[in-house]
């Protein structure tokens, strides 16, 4: 795979902890500042590999979105298209987030009910009375359904990577390799991101848990509504 994933991936999470590119930061570009800016380092990458001189004068490209003073160049083609990258990339998660403004409309919680407080696995408790017969003055739980998220995972299994390179590397190496892989906690950082990423994007559950169970007695009331149903 290519080093310009991880290097623009390692140049994202700078932005983020350095400089304070946080979601929040970003989402209040909503004209596509992110994109242009990106676009100016790509430019400059552009003219320094065909030997112009932008990189060392400092000056951004006409369309830079911000201060002149926030723009910094490289005279280094690669730095400058990684920063380019991570800038889309916070281009486009700014996006999925407004989109998912939009399509994530506040809601209810979600109610689940159960016979036996292990599997919850009704959403009506009228469908859940006729379905078992249940009467008036049964006990049935019900609790509040917590769609799971991939990132639930995904804790700590950078440190599985690694320990797994470990083992290998003293399987195959012996001794010598007892130190291997060594790591400094920003590179691990980039890890567990690229995890978490990877992990949100192709393995999203599709269960759900379920949070602060109580207990509730059947009445006259709903085994009525259940009959009517």
């Amino acid at each position: 795979m290519s080093k310009a994933i991880i290097k623009a991936l390692e140049e994202r999470l700078r932005q983020i902890n350095v400089e304070g590119f946080t979601a929040e930061h970003d989402d209040c570009y909503t004209e596509g500042q992110l994109a242009a800016a990106a676009a100016c380092y790509a430019c400059i990458a552009e003219d320094v590999l065909q030997g112009g001189k932008s990189a060392l004068d400092g000056q951004p490209p006409a369309f830079w979105p911000w201060d002149d003073a926030w723009f910094k160049p490289s005279s280094s083609p690669k730095r400058n298209i990684e920063k380019a990258m991570a800038l889309l990339a916070a281009q486009y998660d700014a996006i999925e987030r407004a989109e998912a403004a939009v399509s994530d409309l506040p809601a209810t919680p979600d109610i689940v009910w159960s016979t036996n407080d292990e599997i919850f696995n009704h959403d009506d408790l009228q469908e859940l009375i006729e379905e078992r017969q249940l009467q008036v003055g049964d006990t049935v739980y019900f609790g509040t359904k917590r769609h799971a998220q991939a990132t639930d995972f995904t804790t700590n299994i950078d440190e599985l990577v690694i320990e797994g390179m470990q083992v290998q590397a003293e399987d195959d190496a012996g001794e010598v390799a007892e130190d291997y892989p060594s790591a400094s906690e920003p590179q691990i950082q980039v890890l567990q991101t690229l995890i978490e990423a990877w992990a949100t994007t192709y393995c999203n559950p599709d269960f759900y848990q379920v949070l602060n169970t109580q207990r509730y007695t059947i009445t006259a009331a709903d085994v009525e509504e259940a009959s009517r149903d």
